[in-house]
């Protein structure tokens, strides 16, 4: 009987855990998006780069990657986002600036969204950028393929709440 009253315990609480949440150590964040599943990241070997955090994930619809680099430019959330998007443009096959969205979504934490065609496929890219502990600048890598037929402006909305924020030391 305890056992019943535990597993129907477990299926009716509401949990929080449904919600992508990761914190990181060296500098201490954490980065949240309540719209995302709770994805299992597991630490990524990085080679001999300025690189302190490094980790990725995956699930059947999302993928996701964490990294924290030692930088300049780390003295403001706004820098690190600046600097990242000026990178990303120059990429390859990248779009052009004008069809990348970029917001604020608070005082720490920028959001930069856009879709690139891969093999036939529309897939979806969102970062989360900021900054941690005047040192690193942070970057949240999530995708997905697109639905056929999806309004774009969902893949928006799923980060709706998302934050990066200073962790506990």
């Amino acid at each position: 009987m305890r056992a019943f009253a535990a597993i129907a315990w477990f299926l009716l609480a509401p949990t929080a855990s449904l919600a992508f949440e990761q914190a990181f150590e060296g500098p201490a964040f954490v980065v949240s998006v309540p719209r995302v599943p709770n994805l299992r990241i597991a630490s990524a070997p990085r080679g001999g780069n300025s690189v302190s955090v490094h980790a990725r994930g995956r699930d059947a619809v999302f993928a996701v990657e964490v990294t924290a680099e030692a930088s300049p430019q780390a003295g403001s959330s706004r820098t690190c986002a600046s600097t990242f998007l000026r990178d990303l443009v120059k990429r390859p096959n990248m779009p052009d600036r004008d069809s990348i969205y970029r917001a604020s979504l608070d005082a720490s934490t920028f959001l930069v969204l856009y879709i690139v065609e891969q093999r036939g496929r529309k897939v979806l890219h969102a970062h989360l950028l900021s900054a941690a502990a005047g040192t690193h600048c942070i970057e949240a890598h999530f995708s997905r393929d697109a639905v056929v037929g999806e309004d774009e402006d969902k893949w928006r909305t799923t980060f709706e709440g998302a934050r990066i924020r200073e962790g506990r030391k």
